[in-house]
């Protein structure tokens, strides 16, 4: 299979303190809910209590790649960083859509 390259792009997010040993089921959760939703997944953040500056990382990572998605297995992988990651992506979970709050990026259609 390989990835349609006119689909808009996702950016998956671990947090590795919510996560635990289940790495890898939050993994396949995320790929399976892009593969769902028509995005093309181009990259993975995990973070830790020892992330440097986690939001900015997740934002920068988004941006480089292009992604106008950051996908999680749940909410709690956001923690509180909800509403700023919400000024440059939407955020995805499996339960929970939160529509980006930025006005600077250019809006592609949702596949929700």
């Amino acid at each position: 299979m390989t990835a349609n390259t006119l689909a808009p792009k996702a950016i998956g997010v671990l947090s590795l303190d919510v996560t635990g040993p289940h790495l890898l089921r939050g993994e396949r959760v995320i790929t399976e809910l892009a593969q769902r939703r028509g995005y093309t997944l181009t990259g993975l953040v995990t973070i830790g209590d020892d992330t440097f500056m986690p939001t900015a990382l997740i934002v920068g990572t988004a941006r480089s790649k292009g992604a106008v998605v950051v996908i999680a297995p749940s909410m709690a992988h956001f923690s509180s960083r909800v509403r700023a990651i919400a000024v440059a992506c939407d955020l995805i979970t499996p339960h929970r859509f939160v529509a980006c709050t930025g006005t600077d990026r250019s809006r592609s259609p949702r596949h929700e």
